[in-house]
């Protein structure tokens, strides 16, 4: 089976929820038959670590694209769809609603498509009124051309199912891999950090992660010996990622930046408690990471959230400086020990997903 993937920045070594689903998914599913599977990637976050990545039955194709808010996707979508049209696959897989807006294209040349859904991604605070008109034309566009839609959560597929009506549907879950914590402390250490002694939160800077009312609270809360880190990056700078690190600086908490492998993993294995402040999400990978790594969470309570399965009292109202001050004290003065990996396992598995998404294809050519 020849697959085309459209939507993703790409993969390895790039930051990003769509692409750590697409390394994941596609790196099992290549190995599954006689599948070669082509993903088309952005030129701009394009590195030496990742420039000749390799993996088996996977090729890239690197478009140029200038980092734009309003222009990266469409323009990489754009070109990425035009070379699909001339390549025979038997799907074309779509990721998320921008993207999604060139699917009538291969339509026309009759390319069976996949399209999963991510998020909602019109309701999301970067966008202005123009950008969101576009995306929810895009949504209609995605929903009503492809041969078959992938939800990755259910509440998003709820909300999508009451509003389109979709005669190939399917819901699969993202993943995440139970890792081996790290013993060693080297990194945090050179970033002025003690063991147990900082709280976390991980994610693209960008408005709708609510890191800047996590920031508010966290001072606060003044919580004594703590540090707050915040790791991850904006793709490109705007007014509000500016602004958002100025306001970090001044009130003493750390910038990682982007950090993968064993930074990434010291960083999560000595935290004391893991935050996620989102307004918005779809089915958050970082939520499920730090469950992983058996932290103590606290998360805003939105739909996207609280279909993980964990506890009530990890939940704070989104938004709310004061309800996350309060939150905060709670967590660091009562901790106490969760392992979610069973349900990880069951529920949330990387095989699985791959699996699932496969039997997709095969459903949609027959």
């Amino acid at each position: 089976m020849k697959i085309g993937v459209i939507g993703s920045r790409g993969f390895p070594e790039i930051q990003g929820g769509i692409e750590t689903h697409c390394k994941e998914l596609y790196t099992r599913i290549a190995c599954k038959g006689d599948n070669k599977i082509t993903v088309y990637r952005r030129k701009p976050y394009i590195n030496s670590k990742n420039k000749d990545a390799k993996y088996k039955n996977i090729k890239f194709i690197d478009f140029s694209v200038p980092r734009s808010k309003f222009f990266e996707t469409f323009l990489h979508s754009f070109l990425s769809t035009v070379h699909a049209l001339v390549q025979s696959y038997d799907i074309v897989h779509f990721h998320n609603t921008g993207p999604g807006f060139f699917i009538p294209l291969l339509k026309l040349r009759g390319t069976k498509v996949v399209f999963t859904y991510h998020n909602i991604s019109y309701t999301q605070k970067k966008w202005n009124a123009f950008a969101k008109k576009f995306l929810s034309l895009s949504e209609i566009i995605s929903l009503k051309y492809s041969d078959a839609v992938i939800f990755i959560s259910k509440p998003l597929q709820n909300d999508v199912s009451e509003r389109f009506k979709l005669p190939s549907q399917f819901l699969i879950f993202n993943g995440v891999r139970i890792p081996e914590p790290s013993q060693t402390v080297s990194y945090i250490e050179s970033l002025g950090l003690v063991k147990g002694k900082y709280i976390i939160s991980v994610g693209r800077l960008l408005e709708e992660k609510g890191f800047d009312y996590l920031i508010e609270a966290f001072q606060k809360a003044r919580l004594q010996n703590y540090k707050l880190v915040l790791v991850g990056d904006a793709d490109y700078p705007t007014i509000y990622s500016t602004k958002l690190k100025e306001y970090a600086i001044q009130n003493n908490v750390i910038l990682t930046g982007n950090i993968s492998d064993e930074k990434l993993n010291q960083i999560y294995s000595h935290a004391r408690l893991f935050v996620i402040s989102s307004y918005s999400e779809g089915l958050p990978i970082v939520l499920l990471e730090a469950l992983s790594f058996k932290l103590d969470i606290l998360a805003s309570n939105i739909a996207a959230n609280k279909q993980l399965m964990i506890s009530e009292d990890d939940f704070f109202e989104v938004g709310n400086v004061e309800d996350l001050t309060y939150k905060l004290k709670e967590k660091v003065l009562n901790r106490i020990k969760k392992d979610y990996t069973p349900m990880l396992e069951q529920n949330f598995n990387w095989d699985k997903a791959a699996e699932q998404t496969h039997d997709v294809f095969l459903k949609t050519l027959k």
